[in-house]
């Protein structure tokens, strides 16, 4: 999937997510938002996040609706959302498994 591609699809899915259907009118405005919520979560975890990973992409989609829909009344950040960071955040500290020695 091209980067281009995979912008639109995360795109699609924050519209949808957010009930807007079959409007074009902020999807340059949600593309930023996106974009930034995709820069701010990698910085929050630490490592660049990889939006072809559906775990990844819903982050983002997820942290993007929480700024969206906080910016005109700033929200505290819904919780299950502090626990999917911080379990994202975590998650790179943990063993795989595999011996590197």
């Amino acid at each position: 999937m091209s980067e281009n591609e995979n912008v639109n699809t995360l795109l699609t899915r924050l519209k949808i997510d957010m009930g807007i259907i079959n409007d074009t009118t902020f999807d340059d405005r949600l593309t930023s938002l996106l974009q930034v919520a995709e820069s701010e979560v990698s910085k929050f975890v630490g490592e660049s996040v990889d939006t072809s990973d559906i775990r990844d992409a819903e982050l983002v989609i997820d942290y993007a609706r929480w700024q969206w829909l906080s910016r005109r009344e700033p929200a505290a950040m819904p919780a299950s959302l502090k626990y999917r960071l911080n379990c994202r955040t975590f998650e790179r500290n943990i063993p795989d498994g595999s011996d590197e020695s």
